[in-house]
């Protein structure tokens, strides 16, 4: 990392000149009033500047184009429209006047310094840029006060002032500001609210607005006397950073009286469109229009309105603390110390003082902090405090707008910071003051006169509350911050139900009215100051109620009824609300005691006369299934203190319902704790009411609870009847008649049928007794038979109890046919009367007369047990009996009736019960599931049911096929045996193909099924290895071919049967019967076609590794061998020649099958044509020569082995670098264009590919089939790419002196591409032989190439710009060390003057007395002093040096130098001096001579570019001087830039046809001229856009040098060394000749005229880079000589 510490010292130390910081006036002045983004900025600097002045009123007036002549003040006497005219015209003027101090004379001084600021620690200001917001509408404001004035004007961009004295002393200080342009008045109301929110703070009395003479706005303060104001002991006075301390805080009440024009206030009402429907008035009777909040009578515009308010206005005294360095930093950021004292004021308005003011005033609209206050530096800021209360602190630090408090720079944050945070311990002083009144009003009152002084402690609470402060969030947290922490305590002053006390003392439960003696929040106060509550909570200033606030509270008295219920209502929300766990809850319950009322001897209420302890209560009384005066166990709490809880409040507290069963136990088990009219056995009256009581539940009790009911009651004699109380078993209801003296029920009403009957009341007569006394043998009335005793039961069905069913059930009563059978039976045993029922000689009820299957005693029969249908036990035990006939109809009825008897398949297919005929043999039965309803499936040998039952076979159970992998298991035991066989079993497996799963597919598959023909007869042969076809498939003499149909065909693909082999199956063959298949081809084409796809598929072939295995070791791929028409007896060493080629295309090509080792890939068709009867070659096809390669074929290239003979090494010329630098280029291009994949990049190629000429080149190939050579042949070469082993690069390119591009294009291709084709080196020759241009119109994409070249320029540029600087800083480090020696010389030589001086005093004090002196003599004569002589004559250089252009050059400086006029002074010097003179003057130094030739090298320019020239800075050199002229730079103009960069500029006389005639007619001669001179420009490494080419065909000027940029005139050229054009190239000569004439114009950027030191400099540029231009010389001899 750099020391940028000992980077600025060496800064500080430099020998540039230093330069002084400009200040543009204006713009500084426009920048500093663009951050003044708020309305009024000028008045509120003038009004905050009449406060700092101690003044008591400001008085401000705008004069408009209507202005009265009169002057002074009037009220105003016009008309309405001239009062309209009056606001609306047109500003011109702004005064502004105060009665304070007059200016002193360091005040007139600092209205001249900007940022200068105050320095009065107790002032606002503190940037010193207020005054000059002025600027915003003014640019020449003037200034009157005391007996003196200032006025500003400006002179450009910079202001200037001027002052003056006056006769008279102003009383007044006046801001006279005339705008620099008519404008409009601001808006009055707007600019009203303004006025009245500047005087709140501000020390000022009184502020007026008139408009010319007319008074607008009068706005007067009166403020009380202050008084002081204790800090209690509870807060600390004190920031917690230390910084800032409360000392002392006063309050003061202050009246804001306005008196406004009402025109001030007047907007005129816009017309509304009705829009409301009639229907809509119809409905409302009138349309709600919102009222106008200023509703102005527009006659009263004239009249003036006043309003007042009232405030209160606390100011602390704030003493500072802080350390020197804190104050230093401080007053660098404020130009001000910071205050030892300052003060905080903060203004807020009570309950009181709102209800007095007129605060809806619009006027006073920002003055009352009715939402936000605002922080106020003098005027109020953007910022917003947080709180409903104004904040002032002058002392606070504001941003450069005084907008915004500013929190960035680290010590003003903190100042800020602390400021604020002692703004917010002086809101808690006020908010504790103001508590303390309150709560001293408090005392003694009762709670419902406390609640008139809630609002009053809400409207304290609110404007307390603390928001986000606006725009700045944090200055708002600094406030709230000191203000909820500068206590001692965690506590805050709040009212509560016992009055105001600290917070901690009270608890906040909004909902709990049950206790008394607890202070409490008020729900009031938490609703009306919902925010501050939260505040209060979040912070633990105060605490919810708890649980052992309210169990000790619930101890010290009982609770009435009221406060019963609502104890046990809010217990109830607290555990719905999770505010209680399971054992807080019965905590409370245990120690709250309830009283409860109830009735005296007289039955009257008394109300909390009877305790109950809340701890044992467990259940509660729902009268809508109880009633309410009922007894009641202890458990359960009376409805007079539940009747107001909800389902939800039970649930809570855990207490149950009481349940009737419950309530009807406690009756029952306790009646001898019970009076006897509350005794259910002896009391028919409560007997009646537990009877309601439960018959009113019954339908919504449960079964258990029923039967629990029916348990405990049917034991009591609790059913009253005529014979008394009975239990419910002995009782009748009163509709059974059957007999006389039975126990009816007696007067037992509200009770349901269905309740009495489930207790045992009875609706008939016990069938014991009717038995006894109707059917019995002893008894006197006539005998029933059954169907009397059916009837008569049928009778009564509804009421014959479930255990008399039952009994009847069991009971045989009924007879079956014939009627002449005694035998009785069960109904369960008997089917009905049917004629179909009958048939099957089952027993039948006997039943007289037609019986109808819908009445009444068909349904009680049934009911009973009555058999309508047989079951299928019964049906299959008849259907497999000896009888056929009964069989038959029993299957018969099975059948017909399955539907309507709803008969069960799965019964019946289950069943081991052989019933079922079959359909090959009537005589045996089977089992359902032994037999198949498929005919098919008898195919494979199963049995079949028979065929008039098929149909209905799924009724029985019967499947329509058997299990198809028993199926499968028959098929592969018994295969087919010829193919009829085979398309039968075959086709019934196809009818199942959706029964064959995957896995017995493959297990088919693989098993030996399919018949074939073979020698020996039929094989069997698995599915997987026959194909689907015919047998004429062009694969059917190698492959099973069979075809048994669609339906089998379809069952044999399912289980892996192909339609033909697939790509591997034939590679396996091919590899297996090469030959075979070769035959059954009968052509190349369609087996070279089988390779080509097996080739295709190779990705997912070669996973085979038999199949690879296989294939490289069968002679299965086919090549071709090229059979010569005239073969050659014997091997030849020369190629053969292009007859025998030509011949050689006649040759017979052979097509052989062969191991892919034998068979080579033709990677290289120029060696192949060689070779190619030697060769067994593979197709030349992409995909094969890739497969035969993997498959073991070798690269024909890897068997021919090259031998190079590399001549002798030639001299690198031009032209070969030239070849080397195309080679690299075109080779780029030709990666791009083509397509195949690339081995090595361009950039590799540059790095790794070299290039030398040799003499010759010849080639040896040597063909060597697995490493025996078997031919040979020697070639010429004109260019070959070998590997290097001494050369720095890879790979060398050697050429002979006439190369050929193909061969180049050869051998480079071998190089840059894998697998090379025979077009891709005709490619690349073509690109190597076409010139870009060319290339270009034909469609190649060069813009790549020509972007390289400028990339390369790019990188030279980057080089050039190094090598310079790394001149630089030797220059540099050789001129510090000449300075350093100059120190160290000088110290010495005044060291040896010192010491002559002493030596020729002594001398001269000694020979005063010897010397004589001469006659005629003057004594003391001074001695002639010596002239400065120019510097030798250093012109000979050049003539010594080369050619006559320096005599040239000399030459014309000395005859332009005679045509200068001279000075009239004295004779001109001349150049050159004949004669030797001593000189002694010291010559310059070599390193600066150095140092200023390389600064003029960098100084030049392009002439286009936008930059200055500026002439370097030189170190000084003695030369005399004259001007040159550059006319010639104002009569060109541009014409075009050659692909050098070099630009070209053409006579301004030129039309446009000349000027494309001389481009094209020179475009080689332009091309060339700026390559010569971008070489010259290499040799001064400057850049080259520096040179231009100018044409002038009429002048006589070779170069001009203007403003640092050069034009070399291309007339000469053409004259000079235009010979070697046509060969793009220049001579050695051309080189010299403009290398000089550019060192000539180089020295013009150190000296613009000719003379003695431009020819210095000139030939110093000459000998300097004479070694480089005699590089570049010597280049160019050789390329010429090459």
């Amino acid at each position: 990392m750099a020391n940028y510490q000992e980077l600025r010292a060496r800064t500080l130390g430099s020998t540039q000149e230093e330069e002084a910081v400009t200040v543009n006036t204006r713009a500084l002045i426009d920048k500093v009033l663009a951050r003044y983004s708020s309305e009024n900025t000028t008045l509120r600097e003038l009004i905050q500047n009449a406060a700092d002045a101690n003044a008591t009123s400001v008085e401000i007036r705008y004069e408009t184009t209507q202005n009265s002549e009169s002057g002074g003040t009037r009220p105003y006497e016009g008309e309405g429209e001239e009062l309209h005219r009056l606001v609306k015209s047109k500003v011109r003027r702004l005064l502004v006047k105060n009665d304070g101090q007059a200016f002193r004379e360091e005040d007139w001084q600092r209205l001249k310094r900007i940022a200068e600021g105050n320095p009065d620690e107790q002032k606002i200001g503190a940037f010193g840029v207020g005054f000059y917001s002025v600027f915003a509408d003014t640019d020449e404001p003037f200034i009157s006060s005391g007996n003196q004035t200032m006025a500003f004007y400006w002179k450009g961009n910079s202001l200037f002032t001027r002052r003056a004295t006056m006769d008279k002393v102003d009383p007044s200080t006046t801001f006279f500001l005339e705008y620099r342009e008519l404008g409009d008045l601001p808006d009055l109301k707007a600019l009203c609210q303004f006025f009245a929110t500047s005087l709140t703070f501000v020390n000022l009395e009184s502020i007026s607005l008139f408009i010319n003479d007319v008074q607008m706005l009068l706005l007067n303060k009166k403020v009380s006397p202050p008084m002081p104001l204790n800090i209690p002991n509870s807060i600390i006075p004190k920031s917690s950073e230390g910084l800032m301390k409360i000392v002392a805080v006063e309050t003061s009440r202050v009246q804001l009286d306005a008196k406004y024009m009402n025109i001030t206030h007047y907007k005129p009402s816009k017309p509304v469109e009705n829009t409301v429907s009639g229907f809509t008035r119809l409905l409302f009777g009138r349309t709600a229009t919102p009222p106008a909040r200023n509703n102005i009578n527009p006659a009263t515009l004239g009249e003036y309105t006043t309003v007042s308010i009232f405030l209160q206005i606390a100011t602390a005294t704030v003493a500072t603390s802080v350390n020197a360095r804190f104050a230093q930093e401080l007053e660098r950021a404020t130009k001000k110390p910071p205050p030892k004292k300052t003060t905080i004021s903060c203004l807020t308005m009570s309950k009181d003082e709102q209800d007095v003011s007129e605060y809806e005033s619009e006027i006073f609209e920002n003055v009352i902090p009715s939402k936000s206050g605002r922080i106020f530096i003098g005027f109020p800021t953007h910022q917003t405090t947080g709180i409903n209360a104004h904040i002032a602190a002058h002392s606070v630090i504001p941003t450069v707008e005084r907008e915004n408090i500013d929190l960035n720079a680290r010590i003003v944050k903190i100042w800020n910071a602390e400021m604020l945070r002692a703004s917010g311990i002086l809101a808690r002083i006020l908010y504790f003051d103001e508590m303390d009144v309150l709560g001293r009003r408090a005392k003694g009152l009762k709670l419902s006169d406390l609640e008139n002084l809630y609002d009053e402690a809400i409207h304290i609470m609110r404007q307390f509350t603390f928001h986000d402060s606006t725009p700045s969030v944090p200055v708002g947290n600094y406030i709230a911050e000191a203000f909820w922490s500068c206590t001692k305590y965690t506590s805050i002053e709040v009212m509560s139900t016992r009055g105001v006390l600290p917070s901690n003392k009270i608890r906040l439960a909004a909902d709990v009215t049950f206790l008394e003696g607890l202070p409490l929040l008020p729900d009031k106060i938490i609703k009306g100051a919902k925010r501050f509550v939260e505040t209060l909570t979040q912070g633990g200033f105060i605490s919810e109620i708890t649980i052992t606030d309210i169990q000790n509270s619930l101890g010290d008295k009982p609770l009435s009824g009221e406060q019963a219920h609502a104890f046990l209502k809010w217990l109830s929300l607290q555990i719905q609300t999770g505010k209680l766990d399971d054992l807080q809850a019965p905590m409370l319950l245990s120690g709250a005691v309830a009283m409860v009322p109830t009735k005296d001897a007289d039955g009257n209420l008394v109300e909390d006369s009877f305790p109950i302890s809340l701890g044992t209560i467990r259940y509660n009384v729902n009268v809508t299934k109880l009633a309410a005066d009922i007894p009641l166990p202890p458990e359960c709490l009376p409805f007079s203190l539940t009747k107001r809880l909800s389902q939800m409040d039970f649930q809570a507290l855990k207490w149950k319902e009481l349940e009737v069963t419950e309530w009807v136990r406690y009756i029952t088990n306790n009646r001898s704790g019970l009076p006897v009219e509350q005794n259910i056995d002896l009391s028919p009256a409560f007997a009646k009411q537990v009877l309601a009581v439960v018959s009113k539940n019954w339908d919504r009790l449960s079964p258990d609870d029923k039967g629990v009911l029916v348990d405990m009651l049917n034991v009591r004699t609790c059913i009253p009847t005529k014979q008394g109380m009975k239990a419910p078993k002995e009782a009748y209801f009163p509709t059974v008649r059957l007999f006389a003296d039975l126990p009816i029920i007696h007067e037992v009403r509200n009770v349901k049928d269905k309740f009495l009957a489930a207790l045992g009341v009875r609706k008939t007569v016990e069938l014991k007794l009717v038995f006894e006394r109707l059917m019995g043998e002893t008894s006197g009335n006539e005998k029933w038979s059954h169907v009397d005793l059916i009837k008569y039961l049928t009778g009564v069905r509804e009421d014959i109890p479930a255990e008399d069913i039952r009994k009847l059930k069991n009971m045989n009563m009924c007879k079956a046919e014939p009627s002449t059978s005694t035998k009785l039976y069960k109904v369960s045993e008997l089917y009905e009367p049917l004629d179909s029922l009958r048939g099957l000689g089952l027993p039948i009820l006997h039943w007289p007369g037609e019986w109808r299957d819908q009445s009444h005693e068909a349904k009680f029969l049934q009911k009973l047990g009555l058999r309508r249908f047989p079951p299928e036990e019964e049906l299959m035990r008849l259907a497999a009996g000896p009888d056929k006939r009964l069989r038959e109809k029993a299957l018969r009825y099975f059948v017909d009736q399955f539907p309507a008897n709803g008969y069960s398949t799965q019964l019946v297919s289950g069943s081991h019960v052989a019933f079922l005929p079959l359909q090959n043999d009537r005589e045996r039965l089977v089992r359902p599931f032994e037999c198949y309803s498929n005919s098919q499936s008898s195919i494979m040998g199963f049995d079949v049911i028979r065929n008039d039952l098929q149909p209905h076979a799924m009724r029985f159970g019967v499947r329509p096929d058997p299990d198809i992998r028993e199926c499968v298991k028959r098929l592969k035991k018994q295969p087919p045996t010829g193919p009829k066989e085979a398309k039968e079993k075959f086709g019934y497996f196809a009818d199942r193909l959706g029964d064959l799963s995957m896995d017995l597919s493959y297990d088919v598959g693989n098993s030996l099924i399919v018949p074939v023909k073979s020698t020996s007869g039929v094989k069997h042969i698995t599915p997987r290895i026959c194909y689907i076809g015919d047998k004429d498939h062009k694969y059917g003499e190698v492959f099973d071919f069979v075809d048994f149909g669609t339906g089998p065909n379809a069952f044999l693909m399912k289980c892996g049967s192909k339609p033909e082999p697939t790509t591997a199956e034939i590679a396996h063959r091919m590899a297996k019967e090469p030959e075979r298949l070769y035959q059954v081809f009968q052509s190349e084409s369609k087996y070279l076609s089988m390779l080509r796809t097996i080739a295709e598929d190779w990705s997912v072939l070669k996973r085979d590794k038999e199949l690879i295995k296989a294939m490289k070791s069968s002679p299965c791929l086919g090549a071709y061998r090229d059979i010569p028409v005239n073969p050659r007896s014997a091997p030849s060493k020369a190629p053969p020649s292009y007859r025998e080629m030509d011949d050689e295309e006649e040759a017979i090509r052979e097509f052989q099958l062969a191991r892919a080792e034998d068979i080579y890939v033709v990677d290289d068709i120029a060696n192949y044509n060689f070779f190619k009867a030697d060769v067994l070659a593979a197709p030349e096809e992409d995909v094969l020569e890739k497969f035969y390669t993997v498959l073991g074929s070798t690269l024909l290239s890897g068997s021919i082995e090259k031998q190079a003979q590399i001549g002798a090494q030639l001299s690198r010329t031009q032209k070969v670098q030239d070849l080397h630098k195309l080679v690299l280029e075109r080779a780029r291009l030709f990666m791009h264009s083509n397509n195949e994949t690339v081995s090595h990049d361009a950039r590799w190629l540059e790095n790794n590919l070299g290039l030398e000429p040799v003499q010759f080149i010849k080639h040896k190939l040597i063909f060597k089939p697995k490493g025996v050579p078997k031919s040979s042949y020697t070639l010429d070469k004109t260019a070959a790419v070998i590997p290097s082993r001494n050369s720095e690069k890879s790979y060398v390119l050697f050429v002979t002196p006439k190369w050929e591009f193909y061969d180049i294009a050869v051998g480079l291709v071998k190089l840059i591409l894998q697998r090379p084709k025979p077009h891709s080196s005709l490619l690349l020759e073509s690109l190597l032989s076409t010139d870009l241009m060319t290339l270009k119109h034909r469609g190649y994409n060069v813009g790549r190439i020509l972007a390289k070249k400028q990339a390369e320029s790019r990188l030279m540029e980057q080089e050039r710009l190094k090598k310079v600087e790394e001149q630089r800083k030797v220059l540099e480090e050789q001129e510090t060390r000449y300075q350093e020696q100059q120190r160290q010389t000088q110290q010495q030589q005044q060291q040896q003057q010192q010491q002559q001086q002493q030596q020729q005093q002594q001398q001269h004090q000694r020979s005063n007395d010897q010397k004589v002196i001469m006659p005629g003599a003057f004594s003391d004569s001074p001695e002639r002093p010596q002239q400065n002589q120019p510097p030798a004559d250093y012109g000979s250089f050049l003539s010594r040096g080369f050619n006559k252009f320096s005599k040239l050059v000399q030459d014309a400086d000395r005859n332009r130098n005679q045509t200068i006029e001279q000075p009239v002074e004295g004779p001109s010097t001349p150049v050159h001096d004949k004669e030797p003179r001593v000189v002694t003057q010291k010559p310059t130094e070599p390193h600066r001579i150095t140092a200023n030739l390389q600064r003029a090298v960098q100084s030049g320019r392009d002439y286009s570019s936008n930059t200055l020239f500026a002439p370097p800075k030189t170190f000084d050199v003695k030369e005399e001087s004259t001007f040159c002229d550059r006319q010639h730079a104002h009569n060109i103009s541009y014409a075009a830039q050659t692909p050098a960069g070099m630009r070209v500029y053409v006579p301004k006389t030129f039309s446009e046809a000349e000027r494309k005639d001389f481009l094209h007619r020179n475009a080689v001669a332009l091309n060339t001229f700026s390559l010569l001179l971008r070489s010259v420009a290499e040799v001064f490494s400057m850049a080259p856009n520096v040179l231009h080419i100018q044409h002038e065909p009429d002048s006589r000027t070779i170069a001009f040098n203007t403003g640092g940029a050069i034009f070399c005139n291309f007339t000469f050229f053409l004259q000079l060394h235009a010979q070697h054009v046509k060969e793009k190239r220049w001579s050695p000569e051309a080189f010299k000749y403009w290398w000089v004439t550019v060192c000539h114009e180089l020295a013009h950027n150190l000296v613009e005229e000719h003379g003695s030191v431009h020819s210095f400099y000139t030939e110093s540029f000459v000998q300097e880079y004479f070694e480089g231009a005699m590089k570049k010389i010597l280049e160019l001899e050789r390329a010429v000589a090459a």
